[in-house]
């Protein structure tokens, strides 16, 4: 089977969501079923905006309270925070999908090594932390009665750093015992994840599903890993949850080999995609029709996690500048790609200013060779939604950028 350059974006954008017009009063199950489609929505904490897992879900639909994510993860518990790609929000329903990776982090070297030493020097301080989880959670790592922080003898990180993850045992003390499923998150505060017993934040039924062997997890998850993506080659699927290395990462060996059982029981076949080098994958119904779609993209968005592909596909390349020094920066310090039709045409600098209720717009660029009046009066119309959204009263287009004059006149 062979498909072509256009019809593989379309297809990837379909099955990220992109493939239907936003509605027009988002409710709770389609932030579910968007969940549901993604499989994984990252997490970050940055705040020059909005978090990451919040604007991913708006870019598929649109202005929705972000307490409605909240509410679905921490109250209706359809959703839970663990790792997929990096730390994310997964549906509730991978959770026996993610039990070995628990196992194997029970077991790992760094976890271990870690014991042994905490055993050591503060011996008793992990089942302490555990009874006081137990006891008064859930509860985040400064709430702890003894963090347990330890001396900070090395200059150059930022104190934020150098307090709250490496030089606390009571931090990887939390974060051990999440990674390995004796503790969820029950919420955040602050940006600051809530530890809990996992049996009063899971729901019972879901913990008292099976658990699938490690191939049968890892053929779940890779499915949904290209169905997600639509097509993608083997190092993009393996690429889509992207496990810390802590917890082990798929490999590229096993990877192929699972993916290998899938294309024999006929869950997944190979395509050949024009102008890629590689055999790519895909289901067996994928849908291929136009795509109309406006979207802002937060940098953490699925649609961009594997920087390759999203040059392959679209002949775009994201560019995340936020940890580059600012000399450094060719586009921005939080920049947005900006996606018109099946077509990533843009990219927006952008920065909530809520003391002044103004979104600002530092610069604006178009992609080499696009119409600019076009893009220009569609980023705008796209931006008020947002500045709307964040309930930012106004809009300040900046300098830079080629974009920028025809973006002021548009605003």
């Amino acid at each position: 089977m062979e498909i072509s350059s256009p019809q593989a974006r379309r297809i990837a954008l379909h099955a990220q969501g992109f493939g239907k017009a936003r509605p027009a009063r988002p409710t709770m199950k389609n932030l579910r079923d968007a969940v549901r489609r993604l499989g994984a929505v990252q997490i970050d904490a940055v705040n020059v905006l909005v978090r990451a897992q919040y604007l991913t879900l708006y870019s598929r639909l649109g202005p929705y309270p972000t307490r409605m994510l909240d509410e679905l993860v921490h109250e209706r518990r359809e959703a839970f925070e663990y790792w997929g790609h990096a730390a994310s929000i997964l549906p509730i329903e991978f959770h026996p999908l993610v039990r070995w990776q628990m196992a194997r982090y029970a077991e790992s070297k760094h976890w271990l090594a870690f014991l042994e030493r905490l055993n050591r020097e503060r011996p008793g301080y992990l089942h302490a932390v555990q009874n006081e989880i137990s006891e008064r959670g859930p509860l985040t790592y400064p709430e702890l009665t003894d963090p347990a922080r330890r001396e900070r003898d090395h200059a150059g990180y930022a104190e934020s750093t150098l307090l709250w993850y490496r030089w606390s045992d009571g931090k990887t003390a939390l974060d051990g015992l999440f990674n390995s499923g004796r503790l969820a998150a029950a919420g955040r505060k602050n940006s600051q994840r809530r530890y809990d017993l996992s049996e009063r934040v899971i729901p019972a039924d879901i913990l008292a599903l099976p658990t699938p062997t490690e191939e049968e997890a890892q053929r779940a998850m890779i499915r949904h890993a290209a169905t997600a993506l639509g097509v993608a080659t083997a190092k993009e699927i393996g690429y889509y949850f992207f496990l810390p290395m802590s917890v082990t990462n798929l490999r590229a060996t096993l990877i192929r080999k699972r993916i290998a059982e899938l294309v024999d029981s006929g869950d997944l076949q190979t395509v050949r995609v024009e102008g890629w080098r590689d055999p790519a994958y895909t289901t067996a119904s994928v849908a291929t029709g136009p795509v109309r779609a406006r979207a802002l993209l937060s940098p953490f968005d699925s649609l961009l996690f594997e920087r390759d592909r999203v040059e392959r596909v679209f002949g775009f390349r994201h560019s995340f500048e936020l940890y580059v020094k600012p000399a450094n920066r060719a586009f921005g310090y939080y920049v947005l790609p900006f996606l018109l039709g099946d077509e990533l045409v843009g990219r927006v600098d952008v920065k909530a200013d809520r003391a002044r209720a103004t979104l600002l717009v530092p610069a604006a660029y178009a992609e080499p060779g696009r119409d600019t009046p076009e893009v220009a009066a569609e980023l705008a119309a796209e931006l008020r939604i947002l500045a709307g959204w964040l309930n930012l009263e106004h809009i300040e287009p900046g300098p830079r950028g080629n974009l920028a004059p025809l973006l002021a006149k548009a605003l």
